[in-house]
């Protein structure tokens, strides 16, 4: 183990979270994955399985742009979700970003993610997706599964 490893580690805190008992295993395969409709109509989901492993807990999925119905200049919105947490691993291409409180101002620099790049975005933060690249794929976790989302301002795809 490394050092710098082995100092974060140190710093962290050892608490278990509570409630895991319904988990159970969970698998998908690349070469049967399906995608299909979702939140966006610009965007295709694929299912990874963990609503049904951890009964509700999380959600995971795999979004990749539906080219037919992209248009690089549109944008998502600004929007919220009642998300507990939201992490997402950029698997392919680019996305840029509005999040409220980081870079919401004008003048702001652009945030713009790309292929192995990750973002965590809090609870109930504000943003927009500005940008998204013809190739973008992206592999998204959330908790709770089910959980709405406030639309702010207008989606222009």
């Amino acid at each position: 183990m490394s050092d710098d490893w082995s100092e974060k580690l140190s710093k962290m805190k050892e608490e278990r979270l509570t409630g895991w008992n319904k988990q159970k295993p969970a698998f998908t395969f690349a070469k049967s994955r399906e995608f299909g409709s979702g939140l966006r109509k610009a965007s295709l989901y694929a299912d990874l399985g963990l609503a049904d492993a951890t009964d509700g807990q999380f959600h995971g999925e795999i979004i990749k742009i539906k080219n037919d119905a992209h248009t690089p200049q549109g944008t998502n919105g600004m929007h919220r979700h009642e998300y507990d947490f939201q992490f997402n691993y950029v698997l392919a291409g680019e996305i840029g970003f509005v999040i409220e409180g980081i870079n919401d101002n004008p003048g702001d620099e652009k945030l713009v993610f790309r292929a192995g790049d990750t973002y965590f975005l809090s609870s109930r933060v504000q943003y927009n997706e500005t940008h998204l690249s013809e190739d973008f794929s992206v592999l998204q976790v959330y908790a709770p599964a089910k959980a709405s989302t406030e639309q702010l301002t207008p989606e222009n795809m």
